[in-house]
Order: structure tokens, then C-alpha cells, then sequence
């Protein structure tokens, strides 16, 4: 086990000595430095927004997998994963394609129009496979297609309602804070910077 502790001082009001510790099982100092570890940290809830994706946006709210053996439920699981795999590697080649941030394409509408386009087999002919796509990417892509930006911002460590921890509950005012760039990272442990030399 790695503890990377940090702190960032110019984040929200009133917590800047607040100590950070991330605890990972990357272990390797050379090719994941602290510093490198602290600042790719707030993607950490990435995955729970893949989860959300094929849950609710994909399968559908509330709708239970249709299969009832086991192997079956696997397929349609892994059909699910696939389409998810599908989906966001177009996101990723039409947002490089524009130069833009991936997580600004909007994965709901990206959902719907390629749904549409397959819906419709005659809009999708197999010999102009690549000029639908190419259009698609640059529809998905398209200002009204897109999230606003939503990097540098930070929030209060608050909790919706008390329980047994030590964060305080949510007031009225703790809004979000948008921030013109990336954080500054400290970092509180450097002995492993030792290591790297």
C-alpha cells in the first residue's frame, strides 16, 4: 500500500490546510509519481458515471435484464459492456477529431442519435459505413451536443444528511466553485521522491 497525503491550498475557502490521503496499490514511483497520483485523483468518480451510463441511459430506468439462465444474463451483460466500449470510443475519436475535452459530448444525445441511425437501416448502408460515422462524429459534436465545461470546479465536503462521519451536513449557501485552472497541489510526503533518484 502507497499513501500520497497533499493538501490544496487554493480550493475552497476555509479548508486550505485540510490534508488529503489517498491510499492506492499503485506502487510504482517511477512510473506513477505522487504528484501525477494527486492530480489525476478527482477523476476518481469516473466510473460511477460509466455505471450510470449503461444502468440508466442505455438499459433503461427501472428495467430488469431479460434473460433468465445465467449464461444468458452474461451475454446480455456483456452486450450491454459493449455497446458502452462502442459508444464512448465514438465519443472519444469525434471529441479528438474536435479538439475538445471527451467529457463534454453529451453520452444520453450521443445515445439517441446513433440509435436513430440505426434504427433506420437504409441510413446506415454498409458501403457508406465510414461517411455516417463521419457525419455522426461531427453531429455528436456540435455545440448544442455538448456539456459546459466542468473542469476546476470544487465543492464543499459536505453530506446531504447526518450520519456517522466527520463531514458536516449541506447549507444553503455551499455552492460550487469554478476555478480558471487546475489546481495546485502540495504534497505533504516527499520521501518517495527519494526513491525516484
Amino acid at each position: 500500500m502507497r499513501v500520497v497525503e497533499y493538501t490544496v491550498p487554493d480550493r475552497d475557502p476555509g479548508q486550505d490546510g485540510e490534508l488529503i490521503c489517498l491510499i492506492t496499490t499503485i506502487m510504482d514511483v517511477r512510473d506513477r509519481p505522487a504528484a501525477t497520483l494527486a492530480e489525476i485523483y478527482h477523476h476518481r468518480w469516473e466510473h460511477e458515471t460509466g455505471n450510470d451510463q449503461i444502468k440508466t441511459h442505455l438499459r433503461g430506468p427501472g428495467r430488469v435484464l431479460r434473460s433468465k439462465k445465467p449464461d444468458l444474463v452474461l451475454a446480455e451483460l456483456y452486450g450491454y459492456l459493449l455497446t458502452h466500449y462502442a459508444l464512448s470510443a465514438l465519443i472519444c475519436e469525434a471529441a479528438t477529431e474536435a479538439q475538445i475535452d471527451p467529457d463534454r459530448v453529451k453520452f444520453t444525445r450521443t445515445v439517441r442519435k446513433v440509435r436513430s441511425r440505426a434504427d433506420d437501416g437504409a441510413d446506415f448502408p454498409p458501403d457508406r459505413q465510414e461517411h455516417v460515422i463521419a457525419a455522426l462524429k461531427k453531429d455528436i459534436t456540435r455545440k448544442k451536443n455538448l456539456n459546459p465545461k466542468r473542469r476546476h470546479r470544487s465543492y464543499p465536503r459536505v453530506i446531504k444528511r447526518a450520519r456517522h462521519n466527520s463531514y458536516r451536513v449541506k447549507r444553503p449557501g455551499d455552492l460550487g466553485v469554478r476555478h480558471d485552472g487546475p489546481a495546485t497541489i502540495n504534497l505533504a510526503n516527499l520521501p518517495e521522491l527519494a526513491l525516484v533518484s
